[in-house]
């Protein structure tokens, strides 16, 4: 008996284990992510790892243009950022950037697991990366942004600031 009791824990908790990491599948399910919010037409999603260490976020919006998110600042500037999209002939770009003032640039860190995903009009944004220095209090500033075009320099269309509470 104390062989079934001990199996059945421990299944539980490797299936609560798993159900803790987002699938980067290019789409965001119901309860796949802690934390959900729309602003101007762009939802973000997010999760932190149990042991703090990983931020699992995403993004997506009506676009198929580029979209975009940052971690970290409720401003462009100082923003680690990630910015994604899939061309017409359905090749995947997806950039590593550090917000500049009112730009950003390419990140040469290149920390974070992404894909991004564009279906019917909707593109969308999945990524896991390093917590260190962006979680404060159990909080966490994002910014998220869409562009019209497939590349990684025009001006965006539509912007949102988030305050994410992992508490």
């Amino acid at each position: 008996m104390k062989k079934i009791v001990f199996m059945i824990s421990a299944l539980i908790a490797v299936s609560a284990a798993f159900a803790q990491v987002p699938l980067q599948d290019g789409t965001i399910k119901a309860g796949e992510y802690a934390f959900t919010e729309v602003k101007n037409g762009i939802t973000i999603a997010s999760s932190l790892s149990a042991d703090g260490k990983t931020i699992y976020m995403a993004v997506s919006a009506a676009t198929t243009g580029w979209i975009a998110f940052g971690a970290g600042s409720a401003k462009m500037n100082g923003a680690y950022m990630i910015l994604a999209y899939q061309d017409d002939k359905g090749v995947r770009f997806v950039s590593e950037e550090t917000g500049v003032g009112h730009t950003h640039r390419p990140n040469a860190k290149n920390v974070a697991k992404a894909y991004v995903n564009e279906a019917d009009g909707v593109t969308t944004l999945e990524a896991q990366f390093p917590a260190e220095g962006m979680v404060k209090d159990g909080k966490l500033d994002a910014i998220a942004a869409i562009g019209a075009r497939d590349d990684r320099t025009s001006m965006h269309r539509g912007r949102a600031v988030y305050s994410i509470s992992f508490k």
